[in-house]
C-alpha cells in the first residue's frame, strides 16, 4: 500500500499542505480533486519522493519515497507537463529507461505504441504536449510500477487517444493489480474510472471516501407542492439550496434519506423524486455550501 499519513509542506514560509493523508491500495483507481491551487500538484511531487514533506510520512511498502531509489522503482509519475532530452527519440528514451530500471519491458513499451502510434525514431525536440503525454504514459507503463501517479494526464490528448488511455488504466489496474492515483479536474472521467477520491481544500483532506458514498453527501431532490412549500423547509438546516418554477421545486439536501422524504410529505409535497449528483455537479455544490455541509 502507498500511504501519506498527515503530510506538511512549505515553501519558504509559505504552508501549502497542512496535514494531508490518502491510502492508495494495489489494484485500485483513486481520484485526487480540488481546486485551483489546493495543494494537488504539490502533494504529487512528494508522493513521487520529488518534494520531502516537512512533518508526515509517505511510504510505499513501508518505504519511505523521498531520497530511496528501492521506492521510486516502484511508482511510475506521469506529469503534467513532461520534458526529455530534446535530441533524443522515443526509442533512445526507452532504451536509457532499460538502463535506469531493470524492470522496463520494452516488448511492452513497443506494444504501447501500437496503440499511441508515436513516430519512434523522430527526435523528441519536434513533438507536441499531447506526443509528449504519450511518450510519458508508454515509458511510465512499460517499467512496470506497482503505483502510478498521473497529474492531468489526459492534457493534449485527442478524444481516440484518452479512451486508449482510460481503457488501458483499468487494464493496468485490474490485471496487474496496479494502484493508480489520477488528479485531474475532468471529474466527469474521474467519475467513471474511479473507485474512490480524495477531496483538499486549501491544502487539507476534506474528504475521502469511494465515489458512491461521496455522492451520497448531497442529493437533490425534485418536489411538487400543489399548494406552496411549507415555511418549514427554509428552517431545516439539512435542506442548503431550494429554487423553483411554480410548484415545481428543486432541493439539494444533505444525507437525504427516507426520514427525509417522509418530513416532505409531511409539508404537503405530492410527488418526490431524487435524482442523483454526479461527481461534478457534487463538486460544485460543496464549493458553493462548504460551511453548511461541514456541519454535518
Amino acid at each position: 500500500m502507498l500511504e501519506v499519513k498527515n503530510v506538511y509542506k512549505s515553501y519558504d514560509k509559505t504552508e501549502v499542505l497542512h496535514g494531508v493523508s490518502l491510502e492508495l491500495k494495489p489494484g485500485e483507481i483513486h481520484g485526487l480533486i480540488g481546486e485551483n491551487s489546493a495543494g494537488k500538484t504539490t502533494l504529487i511531487k512528494c508522493i513521487t519522493g520529488i518534494y520531502k514533506a516537512n512533518k508526515g510520512k509517505i511510504v510505499a511498502d513501508g518505504e519511505s519515497v523521498y531520497d530511496n531509489p528501492k521506492a521510486k522503482r516502484i511508482i511510475g509519475y506521469v506529469a503534467d507537463d513532461n520534458e526529455y532530452v530534446p535530441a533524443y527519440s522515443p526509442e533512445k528514451m526507452a532504451n536509457m529507461y532499460q538502463c535506469f530500471y531493470p524492470q522496463f519491458d520494452m516488448e511492452k513499451f513497443n506494444s504501447l505504441n501500437d496503440i499511441f502510434k508515436l513516430p519512434l525514431e523522430k527526435s523528441i525536440r519536434s513533438f507536441s504536449k499531447g506526443q509528449k503525454m504519450r511518450l510519458a504514459i508508454m515509458l511510465e507503463i512499460a517499467r512496470k510500477p506497482k503505483y502510478l501517479i498521473l497529474d492531468e494526464p489526459a492534457a493534449g490528448l485527442d478524444a481516440v487517444a484518452k479512451a486508449a488511455l482510460f481503457e488501458l488504466l483499468v487494464k493496468e489496474a485490474e490485471e496487474n493489480q496496479v494502484g493508480i492515483l489520477i488528479s485531474s479536474h475532468n471529474l466527469k472521467t474521474l467519475e467513471m474510472l474511479c473507485d474512490s477520491v480524495t477531496m483538499i481544500h486549501q491544502g487539507k483532506t476534506e474528504y475521502q471516501a469511494s465515489v458512491e458514498d461521496m455522492k451520497k453527501l448531497l442529493s437533490k431532490v425534485q418536489v411538487v407542492f400543489e399548494n406552496g412549500a411549507d415555511a418549514g423547509m427554509d428552517a431545516c438546516e439539512e435542506i442548503l439550496h431550494i429554487s423553483n418554477t411554480g410548484s415545481i421545486y428543486s432541493l439539494l439536501i444533505r444525507r437525504y434519506d427516507d426520514k427525509m422524504k417522509a418530513k416532505l410529505k409531511e409539508w404537503g409535497a405530492g410527488f418526490v423524486e431524487e435524482s442523483e449528483l454526479g461527481l461534478e455537479e457534487l463538486f460544485v455544490a460543496l464549493e458553493q455550501h462548504r460551511e453548511e455541509v461541514s456541519r454535518v
